[in-house]
């Protein structure tokens, strides 16, 4: 039997899926069956990540032609960051990878930075609105963090290594092409650095090199209006929440149980869905005021 990323048609679970599926699970699935509806919001949100990744990463000109050729770059501009963070006490836009009971595992965290000697998480949300957020925002954001965070540490520990990474991308079989090696060659890339097996040896071993992580995760809430904080929150990791987290959302996966719509009590989100209305009526007609 399929488990749901297969019936999905994908092959590894995203941070960032996890997180939904703590706002709305039945959403995160829709999207996959129907395709993301791209808004005003999202692409809002998108431009302030650009514009914080460009006060800290020098933008790196190279254009991939294949999946082998976007695979490099995302491990090199990675490796690039985490540089930046040894350098320059702070990394933005760092591709991260994991496992979960033999799921694959992506996201990208937002930024890494050095206070008091440790490694700190922070991620950056936009919004519309410039109040404070929800509680079920909160948590939502909290579970990506903590699944983060989860991940930082099984990669600077050794539990996910380079074998795991190779073995799981099929790595070894990978092949750039000869136009993307030129580009390697004219931005200066190290000659040694031109093939998978360095870059992905480099790529982990910069992130066992960061340092002691933080327990420390943080949330920045940004208007998208002013680009201005609205505020700051911290949460403390610890491996207990982030099992109970995985134990959660691998029901889902493992097709253990269906997708969850909000409950009740949420029901407001709905209001805030593409999706309602249409191929979701869990909640229709009963259509609340924010």
């Amino acid at each position: 039997m399929q488990n749901m990323l297969q019936e999905l048609g994908k092959t590894s679970i995203k941070v960032s899926d996890i997180s939904s599926q703590y706002w709305c699970e039945k959403q995160m699935e829709l999207r996959y069956r129907f395709g993301e509806k791209i808004t005003k919001e999202i692409k809002k949100g998108k431009a302030i990540h650009e514009a914080l990744e460009d006060e800290v990463n020098v933008p790196v000109m190279l254009e991939p032609r294949n999946y082998s050729d976007f695979m490099y770059k995302s491990l090199y501009t990675s490796w690039l960051s985490l540089s930046s963070l040894m350098e320059k006490k702070r990394g933005r836009e760092i591709q991260i990878y994991g496992s979960i009971n033999g799921y694959k595992l992506v996201g990208r965290i937002d930024q890494l930075q050095m206070e008091d000697g440790k490694v700190v998480l922070l991620d950056d949300k936009t919004t519309a609105n410039p109040k404070k957020p929800s509680d079920s925002q909160l948590n939502s954001n909290r579970v990506q963090l903590m699944v983060y965070r989860k991940m930082l540490d099984d990669i600077c520990s050794g539990s996910y290594a380079e074998s795991n990474f190779v073995m799981s991308y099929g790595i070894d079989r990978l092949v750039m092409s000869n136009e993307f090696l030129m580009q390697l060659r004219a931005i200066g890339v190290p000659e040694e650095l031109h093939s998978f097996s360095a870059m992905t040896d480099a790529f982990f071993l910069k992130y066992r090199s960061i340092g002691s992580l933080s327990n420390t995760v943080k949330i920045r809430y940004i208007d998208q209006s002013t680009r201005d904080e609205i505020d700051t929150y911290r949460f403390e990791y610890s491996d207990e929440a982030a099992q109970e987290i995985i134990t959660h959302i691998l029901k889902y996966w493992n097709k253990e149980r269906a997708a969850n719509p909000v409950p009740e009590s949420e029901k407001w989100k709905c209001n805030r869905c593409a999706f309602f209305g249409n191929e979701c009526k869990v909640w229709w007609p009963q259509k609340t005021v924010l």
